[in-house]
C-alpha cells in the first residue's frame, strides 16, 4: 500500500527589479535551493516566477523572502 502523496501547490510570483538574464538566474537559483521547492522557473520577460512547492515544508511568505534576499521584490500573482 502506498502512503499519501505530499500535496504540491503552485504559485506565480510577480518580480520587480530584474533587468537581465543574470538577475533572473540569481532569483531562480535561490528559489530552487529553498527547502520544499520542487520546481522554480523565472521568466525575465514576464517578470514572474513559476513555482511548485510542498506547503508542509515552505510557505509563500518564505518564498517572497527568498526573492527579497536575492535583491528583488516579489508579489503574489492572483
Amino acid at each position: 500500500m502506498v502512503g499519501p502523496a505530499n500535496k504540491q501547490e503552485n504559485v506565480i510570483i510577480k518580480i520587480s527589479g530584474m533587468s537581465c538574464n543574470h538577475c533572473s538566474q540569481r532569483v531562480e537559483k535561490a528559489l530552487q535551493q529553498a527547502s520544499g521547492v520542487n520546481t522554480a522557473r523565472v521568466d525575465l520577460s514576464a517578470e514572474k516566477a513559476y513555482l511548485e512547492y510542498d506547503p508542509s515544508e515552505v510557505n509563500e511568505e518564505t518564498l517572497l523572502q527568498v526573492i527579497k534576499d536575492s535583491g528583488y521584490e516579489g508579489i503574489l500573482s492572483g
